[in-house]
């Protein structure tokens, strides 16, 4: 038997199976609850209490439960994949990150198989880096995108499509979009997902609980008094990008640097 545990931004999902079957659906319970519970700690030991809960009302226990699944988050950058869930990957955390709902759905899996026996995984956290060079260039030098993906459901989405195709989903090359709290639209290929939207830091569509993308100009000047920085991010906002990173706006040159061999001039015009 298997737990499957997902606190998200919207709603609490969880999920019973034994082998492929699943013992009970889903449920979810919605995280206007969950802000009701007062205290610095509310969400974790309301979830819990949830979970418990919801096993009990399904007749279940979480005795003899052989694994205990967590999306997990809030880590440093991994490879997508499975991760036993043990000390170093409970230390294994950004300082921003450390109340992140994702500290909870690893935390509390740990909890679990700790309390009840049973192995804890993490599955494709949202700290998936499988990105290629050119998706990490912005045209303002020194700031660069990073990849924060709903990774879980982007790759078994991929898995499940390709075997409806007959095939694997290492050989085919797919635009996936998770649409949720938050909504990642990203590009595989043979495996891998090399471009996506940053669903943590602002980038991307708008969804349920992100702004999504906003003109860079307004948010500055919303956020930074009159100053140089002011200066250097919004009125010499148009003279970035090749500018800024090679010093010249004419393709010409930049093709020429590249003709020449400078490899951070394909990079960069790569990536526009």
């Amino acid at each position: 038997k298997c737990i499957c545990y997902q606190p998200g931004s919207t709603s609490t999902k969880i999920a019973m199976f034994e082998g492929e079957k699943e013992i009970f659906p889903e449920i979810s319970a919605m995280m206007q609850k969950i802000k009701r519970v007062q205290g610095d700690q509310r969400p974790a030991p309301y979830r819990k209490e949830m979970i418990l809960n919801v096993l009990k009302e399904e007749g279940q226990t979480l005795e003899g439960v052989d694994a205990f699944s967590a999306r997990g988050g809030g880590l440093v950058n991994v490879e997508g994949g499975v991760f036993t869930i043990g000390d170093k990957l409970l230390g294994m955390q950004e300082p921003a990150n450390r109340k992140a709902s994702g500290n909870l759905r690893r935390t509390a899996a740990d909890a679990f198989s700790k309390e009840f026996g049973g192995v804890a995984f993490v599955v494709n956290p949202p700290d998936v880096d499988e990105f290629q060079d050119v998706a990490r260039v912005t045209g303002l030098k020194g700031v660069y995108r990073e990849s924060r993906i709903h990774a879980l459901n982007q790759k078994e989405i991929g898995i499940r499509f390709a075997a409806k195709q007959g095939k694997k989903y290492e050989d085919m090359n797919l635009i996936i979009c998770h649409i949720g709290g938050g909504i990642s639209v990203t590009a595989h290929r043979m495996g891998k997902m090399v471009d996506s939207n940053d669903i943590a830091n602002g980038d991307g569509p708008m969804a349920p609980t992100r702004c999504g993308q906003l003109p860079v100009k307004d948010v500055v000047t919303c956020a930074i008094p009159v100053n140089i920085q002011k200066k250097r991010c919004v009125e010499d906002h148009k003279d970035r990008w090749l500018v800024d990173h090679l010093g010249t706006s004419d393709a010409r040159e930049v093709t020429a640097m590249i003709e020449n061999g400078n490899k951070y001039a394909k990079l960069i015009y790569d990536s526009m």
